[in-house]
């Protein structure tokens, strides 16, 4: 009998879960359906405790552990638990904060040394082939398609905005006004389209999801992220990432942000009549710009001859 695959670190656990869901017989998958009801608790809980929660035996509870790829149930509960350990990491982060006698000032100082430690991490990480092919997946595209949750749609946002200039048609895949919308739009992606996918911690499914259904249709993917532990980087055809730490809150945006800016100057200078677009466009938008003088020496009104010394 072959062993079972260990699983990769970078796959997200619950949706591993929810994968295996509907290939595992009745009493395995009662014993699915009750963790991913449930899956906090399913971390806390012993073998004994979830068989009688899920109304099977403990045998199916380590054979339904086994059937993810794990040696057994506790390996499975051990790897629960360090997926909320992440997901809480922000909260003790926050409580380490709050238990420090600190001012305002100081914290922060310590977010702005951070976010400059971010933008010197998203410097460092740049790989020129990925670059370079990113660079190419966004001039070769159709379309182009940006996706983010949460903190990331505000970058996906930014992004298509970035993007505008330099591709034929951008369509920012976020959800503000709830997933329906997001989800209607990506019905629409095909062969030639590009996805643009941003994530950073706490990772999204939503967005991990948007990525494999946007392959399934044809689509090339790029992701930006902070991590090649990432859930979205299995997914991708090129990655970019971008320094993603704080001190206090869950992640940081300034290095993401650092790197959209990143990818708009590339464009820009990557395209053969860039310089033409950017004087077209600068002329186009003058009339609605407030201009202000360079600073000089003022020339002296002449004296009108009444007011001439005596």
């Amino acid at each position: 009998m072959d062993q079972p695959t260990p699983p990769a670190a970078t796959e997200s656990l619950l949706m591993r879960m929810q994968q295996h869901q509907t290939r595992l017989p009745p009493a395995l998958a009662k014993v699915g359906a009750w963790a991913l009801a449930y899956p906090f608790r399913t971390a806390t809980l012993k073998i004994g405790e979830l068989a009688a929660a899920a109304e099977v035996s403990v045998a199916s509870v380590n054979r339904y552990a086994t059937a993810l790829g794990y040696e057994g149930y506790p390996e499975f509960r051990d790897d629960l638990l360090r997926a909320f350990e992440s997901t809480f990491a922000p909260v003790e982060k926050l409580r380490a904060a709050v238990s420090r006698d600190t001012s305002n000032a100081e914290i922060m100082r310590e977010s702005l040394a951070c976010d400059a430690a971010n933008i010197a991490r998203t410097l460092d990480l740049l790989q020129p082939e990925q670059c370079e092919e990113a660079i190419r997946l966004i001039r070769s595209a159709k379309r182009v398609y940006t996706c983010g949750m949460g903190d990331s749609a505000y970058m996906a946002t930014f992004l298509a905005d970035m993007l505008d200039p330099y591709v034929d048609q951008t369509i920012a895949t976020v959800e503000f006004a709830g997933p329906e919308r997001s989800i209607r739009r990506l019905m629409k992606i095909q062969p030639g389209d590009l996805m643009i996918a941003i994530t950073t911690p706490r990772y999204s499914r939503r967005t991990v999801e948007h990525v494999l259904h946007a392959r399934e249709l044809g689509a090339r993917t790029l992701a930006l992220t902070d991590s090649p532990d990432s859930p979205v980087v299995p997914h991708a055809d090129v990655t970019l990432l971008a320094g993603a730490d704080h001190g206090v809150l869950h992640s940081s945006t300034t290095g993401m942000m650092a790197l959209i800016t990143a990818l708009g100057a590339a464009l820009a200078r990557s395209g053969s009549n860039t310089v033409d677009r950017a004087a077209d466009m600068a002329e186009r938008i003058l009339p609605y710009l407030h201009v202000v003088p360079k600073p000089g020496r003022a020339k002296p009104d002449r004296a009108k001859p009444d007011q001439e010394e005596r």
